[in-house]
């Protein structure tokens, strides 16, 4: 079954199994690196603030995030929502749970 995760504020304490999973792979879109005090490297690269964003770059970034500190996520395809009139690109990530 396919997932689409998206950036996210709230934070549910109480998900378990598949939803705690999805959960995690939420945090991985929300979080800048550097934020998290015990996991650094954890999160989106901040350096692409208020620079031209390559989607390729981008994309692999995400894919080596969910690799990593999200295993049982497999990433399927990544894509863009772009606000145009605040200036925010958004990723959303379709995934599957291994």
């Amino acid at each position: 079954m396919i997932y689409i995760l998206e950036a996210r504020k709230k934070i549910d304490l109480k998900a378990k199994g598949i939803e705690r999973i999805l959960h995690n792979g939420c945090n991985l879109l929300s979080v800048i690196q550097g934020e998290v005090v015990l996991g650094r490297a954890i999160g989106i690269d901040g350096s692409i603030v208020d620079t031209p964003i390559n989607r390729a770059e981008g994309l692999m970034k995400i894919k080596e995030q969910f690799e990593k500190y999200e295993p049982r996520l497999k990433v399927e395809k990544v894509t863009y929502t772009l606000d145009h009139q605040r200036g925010i690109l958004r990723p959303k990530v379709e995934v599957t749970v291994v």
